[in-house]
């Protein structure tokens, strides 16, 4: 069975709160989607080659075009599919703001909880953690830090107990949003762990009923799992989407030389030609790639743009 250049097909692996994030957004959507299953540490030779570097998951990939960052993948998935609406009582705007939370603070005390002493993991993903972040990933140091990191959880889950105090079934109301995916892959995060964190989320009743009504709402339609050697042909064999060349910045136009360098620190510099750009994205095509000729599709925050 051929998959065809409009499929969606996302780059992903099971246990990553973030693809789950895309996971449920599919599911509120009822979008039919392929999964192309990456290794959750590097080596990623595969998913390099397709990318040109970035190491990430997830990214979504339409043929020769490919969006990084989950926050701008539900948005793609919006833009191709208006209805049902993924920001049906956020919008885009309160979404967008409310991620920055979700996947900041919210992660990091989850993090930091479930990776000092909550979390099965090996020397391997420790050494692949230190060289994503450029330190050393120490579960010691998160374990020390505990203390702290329990009621700054606290707090933030009883915002979501509050927010869901008036009876509402989902965060933003009666219909399920992007803003209750970006918090229940954090809770499902939470419960992938050994249980110690886990056991926080007792005190959170209608937290834990509003989570179990996420869950209820599915992946979607998930379709057979791509190889990803036959992503990156499927890459190779399509052509990029047409790009109404335009600008919103002060400083880069359509057609420049440029570089982003991504705020991870071992992943190389991406080189290429600036397609697009607005307030908060834009496109390029790379220099180089092993897919043939694609265009990336990123926000702006993933790393450091600069002219060449």
């Amino acid at each position: 069975m051929t998959t065809g250049p409009d499929a969606l097909i996302l780059h992903q692996y099971e246990i990553s709160p973030f693809s789950e994030k895309v996971r449920v957004a599919m599911g509120i959507k009822g979008t039919y989607w392929h999964a192309c299953n990456q290794p959750a540490i590097m080596p990623k030779p595969e998913m390099v080659r397709l990318t040109g570097g970035f190491r990430r998951i997830p990214v979504l990939q339409v043929g020769a075009d490919l969006y990084f960052d989950s926050q701008l993948i539900i948005e793609e998935l919006d833009r191709r599919a208006p209805s049902p609406s993924a920001f049906a009582g956020s919008g885009i705007g309160v979404a967008g703001a409310f991620a920055r939370w979700s996947d900041g603070e919210l992660f990091m005390a989850v993090v930091g909880l479930l990776f000092g002493g909550d979390w099965d993991y090996d020397a391997a993903f420790l050494a692949d953690r230190s060289a994503l972040i450029g330190q050393a990933f120490d579960p010691e140091q998160m374990a020390a830090a505990a203390t702290g990191l329990v009621p700054q959880l606290r707090m933030h889950l009883d915002l979501v107990e509050t927010q869901l105090a008036d009876g509402r079934a989902f965060l933003m109301g009666e219909q399920a949003d992007a803003v209750d995916a970006a918090v229940y892959c954090q809770v499902l995060f939470i419960r992938w762990g050994k249980g110690r964190t886990a056991k926080l989320l007792e005190d959170f009743p209608l937290l834990c009923a509003w989570a179990k009504r996420v869950g209820a709402l599915g992946h979607g339609d998930r379709q057979r799992d791509v190889e990803r050697e036959e992503a990156i042909e499927i890459a190779r064999a399509a052509t990029p989407a047409p790009i109404a060349a335009g600008s919103d910045d002060l400083t880069f136009s359509p057609g420049d030389a440029v570089s982003v360098r991504y705020h991870d620190a071992n992943t190389p510099v991406l080189e290429g030609t600036l397609l697009r750009i607005d307030r908060r994205s834009l496109t390029l095509r790379p220099d180089r790639s092993e897919a043939g000729e694609i265009h990336i599709h990123m926000p702006r925050t993933v790393g450091a743009l600069s002219k060449r």
